[in-house]
């Protein structure tokens, strides 16, 4: 489908798709995928752009192509976090976050003289095979963790645990390693920095943005595929429309809060993210009824679009999420 231009809303105008290239198909990417991605994040200089033109960025990769959102806002994501610290980034690296710790996964780490041992599985550690670093925490002990700058290249990789194909060209991978050596100065930022810095919170409503701009995309394809829609049609293209209007405005909402100092970016990426999540699911839900197996079984751009949001917004609990805000507002 090629990239749009369209508002799609009044109230909160959306940015348009990116353009792609012509001969890239989104939904089997070949060896071109990595060279996508690069035009997609060599765009801007990524630790210093102001939040609100931030969120704006992060809408129009969600409306471009949710897969390559994803590992767009996770290279952008390492190289603000990598100013934070005080880094620059690789020269022409591509970066992404591994910072799962699913099921009690995750790396610990033990110092071999002036090496890292670093041992474990990473789950969800996406675009492995197409990224040059990433950032990684890995625990010397349960309480604390060290965030390393680790070359990815050459590292081994499991595919086979990945059983749906919702979001398989984000190319998300296990990687298992044993005793992996790793030198100390890949280190960045103190003891605990990932987790404790004041970027952290603030970065989940990037992801929201993605999810909001996933949506717009799924509105996109849905208008594609169903230019005649029926009155029952209709009505449920009005409720995914009145969630997508509720979620860009959580987003922006929040990114005009999110450089002030004095702003509580913990509260606010809760609530940024759960309205977003929420507004998702609702509007997912309306979409498999609109469209029907016609829709999801037939048209590649609807059959990708859903499942691949759907699976995205799930790595936000929720029911969690809610359950906070509703001790917060006590």
């Amino acid at each position: 489908m090629a990239a749009v231009t369209g508002p799609l809303t009044t109230l909160e105008p959306l940015p348009a798709a990116l353009p792609l290239p012509a001969t890239y198909d989104p939904y089997a990417p070949g060896d071109d995928q990595r060279a996508v991605l690069a035009a997609l994040v060599d765009r801007r200089p990524w630790a210093g752009v102001a939040w609100p033109d931030l969120v704006e960025e992060l809408l129009a990769l969600g409306r471009t192509d949710v897969p390559l959102a994803k590992l767009a806002e996770s290279h952008v994501d390492a190289v603000r976090i990598l100013g934070q610290a005080g880094v620059a980034p690789a020269p022409g690296a591509l970066y992404g976050v591994w910072a799962s710790r699913s099921a009690s996964t995750g790396l610990t780490a033990v110092e071999r003289g002036s090496d890292l041992e670093v041992s474990g599985t990473l789950r969800f550690a996406s675009g492995a095979v197409l990224l040059d670093r990433a950032l990684v925490p890995v625990w010397p002990d349960e309480h604390h963790h060290l965030l390393l700058d680790l070359d990815v290249t050459g590292l081994p990789t499991d595919a086979s645990f990945w059983r749906t194909s919702a979001m398989a060209p984000s190319r998300t991978v296990e990687i298992r390693l044993d005793r992996h050596l790793v030198p100390r100065d890949a280190q960045r930022g103190d003891v605990d920095f990932y987790l404790s810095r004041p970027g952290f919170q603030a970065g989940g409503a990037g992801v929201a943005a993605c999810w909001a701009g996933g949506l717009a995309r799924v509105l996109d394809v849905l208008r594609a595929f169903h230019p005649r829609p029926n009155p029952a049609q209709q009505a449920r293209f009005g409720r995914i429309h009145a969630d997508l209007v509720a979620a860009i405005g959580a987003v922006r909402s929040g990114g005009r809060l999110l450089d002030d100092p004095a702003t509580d970016t913990t509260a606010v990426a809760l609530e940024v993210r759960t309205v977003v999540a929420a507004a998702v699911h609702r509007a997912l839900a309306e979409a498999r009824l609109l469209t029907g197996p016609t829709g999801l079984a037939l048209d590649d751009a609807v059959a990708h679009a859903v499942p691949d949001l759907e699976l995205y917004t799930l790595q936000h609990n929720l029911d969690a999420a809610l359950a906070a805000l509703g001790a917060a507002g006590r």
